[in-house]
C-alpha cells in the first residue's frame, strides 16, 4: 500500500452534519480530526440546504437539493438517493487528484486510509477502476455468516479522483429499482425480516457500478445468493478493492455500529476475502455449500433469523405494534441512528 500526500486529497464529508451529537462527534470534529490527520487537505463538506453550516472550518460548502427519502413498506427509510447525491456533488466539485469519501459521524485518528494498491493481476471480469479503491471491511458481509452478495462498505472510501467518479457517477435510483412490488414473507433464507426491497443501500450502489461496466447482476430481494454471483462478488471484491481491517483502518466509527454484536460478527476478515478469491472450482464448491448450509440450516441458531422471522410475523399481523417493538429492540440495543431521515 502507498501512502498519499496530504496536500493531493480532497475529503468529502457528505451526508447530515450531526452537530448536535457531542463535542467529540459531529462536523467539527470530524473536520478537525481531519486537519490533524492529513494537514493540507482540501475539505469539502456537500450537504443539504436545512444543514447550520455556519463556521465551519471546510475549504469549501456544498448544500445540493434533497432528493428525499424512499420508504419500505415496513417504514424503514433508505437514504440511498441522498448518499448518492452528496456524494457525487461533493466529488464533481474537488480539486486534488485523490479523494476521500467521509461521514460527519466519523473521526480520523490517523491518515491510513489515505492509501492505495495496486492490481495484483487480471480478473475474469476486468478492471473496474484504474487502481483499485481503498475502503474498510465495516460492514462486508461475509454470506456464510449472513447471505448479502454485493453488499460493499460505502461508509469510507478513498482512491483516484477518476476512480472515486465512476464509483458514484451514477444515476438517480427509482423506487421499481429499489423495491418489489409486495414484500417478501418467505421466512426461509431470509435474514432481512418484512420488507420489499430488492437492493439495500450498499447493494444498490455496487449493482449499478458492475451493470455500468457491463455485466449482467441483478437480485430479487437482498438474501439471494446464486453461485455465479457469489463467485463474482468475491472477485471483485479481491480484485478491485482493497480492504482495510476496520480497527486498524485509522477511522473512529460511531459508537452505535459497535453495539450491533450480531452485525459486527458477519464481516469479512481481509484473509477471507483472499481465501475466498483464489479458491478453485472444488473449493467453490465447497464455499457455495457453506453459504447455503448457513442460510437455510443453521438459520435457527442465529438470532438473526429469529429477528428477521418475527418481523415478518409482527408485521403480517399488526404493522403498528411491530413498528413499536422494533423502535425498541434498536433502543435496548444502542443502535438507534440519530438522524434516520437523512443521511
Amino acid at each position: 500500500m502507498r501512502m498519499i500526500e496530504p496536500g493531493l486529497i480532497s475529503v468529502v464529508i457528505q451526508g447530515p452534519l450531526y452537530r448536535k451529537l457531542s463535542s467529540t462527534r459531529g462536523i467539527e470534529a470530524c473536520i478537525a480530526s481531519i486537519r490533524r490527520h492529513l494537514p493540507g487537505a482540501e475539505v469539502i463538506v456537500s450537504t443539504w440546504p436545512d444543514e447550520d453550516i455556519s463556521g465551519l472550518d471546510a475549504d469549501l460548502v456544498l448544500q445540493s437539493k434533497d432528493p428525499g427519502p424512499m420508504r419500505d413498506c415496513s417504514g424503514s427509510v433508505l437514504n440511498t438517493n441522498r448518499q448518492l447525491v452528496s456524494t457525487k456533488a461533493g466529488i464533481q466539485a474537488s480539486t486534488r487528484p485523490y479523494v476521500m469519501k467521509f461521514r460527519a459521524d466519523h473521526n480520523l485518528t490517523s491518515p491510513t486510509l489515505a492509501s492505495l494498491g495496486e492490481y495484483a493481476g487480471s480478473a475474469s471480469h476486468g478492471r473496474l477502476f484504474a487502481q483499485p479503491l481503498t475502503i474498510t471491511n465495516l460492514f462486508i458481509r461475509n454470506p456464510a455468516r449472513c447471505p448479502m452478495l454485493y453488499h460493499i462498505s460505502d461508509l469510507v472510501i478513498f482512491g483516484t479522483r477518476e476512480d472515486m467518479l465512476k464509483f458514484w457517477d451514477l444515476d438517480i435510483f427509482s423506487y421499481e429499482e429499489i423495491f418489489n412490488p409486495k414484500p417478501n414473507l418467505n421466512p426461509f433464507g431470509n435474514y432481512l425480516g418484512y420488507s420489499a426491497m430488492k437492493m439495500i443501500p450498499e447493494q444498490s450502489y455496487m449493482i449499478a457500478l458492475l451493470r455500468k461496466h457491463g455485466l449482467e447482476v441483478d437480485i430479487d430481494h437482498p438474501c439471494q445468493v446464486r453461485s455465479a454471483d457469489l463467485a463474482l462478488w468475491e472477485s471483485v471484491l479481491h480484485a478491485d478493492f482493497r480492504t482495510l481491517e476496520w480497527r486498524a483502518s485509522g477511522v473512529d466509527f460511531p459508537e452505535r455500529f459497535m453495539n450491533n454484536g450480531y452485525s459486527m460478527n458477519t464481516l469479512y476478515g481481509v484473509k477471507d476475502i483472499r481465501n475466498a478469491a483464489e479458491l478453485g472450482p472444488t473449493g467453490r464448491r465447497l464455499r457455495r455449500a457453506q453459504v447455503w448450509v448457513n442460510q437455510y440450516l443453521l438459520n435457527c441458531l442465529r438470532l438473526a433469523w429469529w429477528v428477521s422471522f418475527a418481523s415478518i410475523v409482527l408485521f403480517a399481523t399488526s404493522p403498528s405494534l411491530a413498528k413499536r417493538v422494533r423502535s425498541v429492540w434498536k433502543m435496548l440495543r444502542g443502535v438507534t441512528h440519530p438522524n434516520p431521515e437523512k443521511n
